[in-house]
């Protein structure tokens, strides 16, 4: 019987995902900035609002928020929940992320 060898994380083998994670947070930002939503926190993760995006991702990111807050505000409400949320702080807070990833946010955090 074959013994199973221990996960290994590869780092670089990762980077294209990690990669579309800036991409993100850069459309995000400039979405933000063209009042799609408020995000009084996307200019501590990037600095700069960078090049115009175009009005497709720019909803399209909108849709993608407005639909995850819906979602958010019915689970809350629903299940009368002690959870986090917009106007509530979180008694703990779970980041899932690549390592890579979620130390750039600490360090932004701080």
């Amino acid at each position: 019987m074959a013994s199973k060898q221990p996960y290994t994380y590869s780092d670089t083998a990762d980077e294209a995902v990690r990669a579309t994670c800036d991409d993100a947070s850069i459309c995000k930002r400039f979405a933000t900035s063209k009042g799609y939503w408020t995000d009084l926190y996307a200019q501590y993760f990037v600095r700069q609002v960078g090049e115009r995006k175009a009005p497709e991702i720019n909803r399209g990111y909108y849709g993608r928020v407005k639909g995850v807050n819906l979602l958010l505000d019915a689970f809350l409400e629903k299940t009368q929940c002690d959870c986090q949320d917009e106007n509530i702080m979180p008694k703990k807070f779970f980041e899932v992320d690549f390592p890579t990833i979620v130390a750039r946010k600490i360090h932004h955090i701080k």
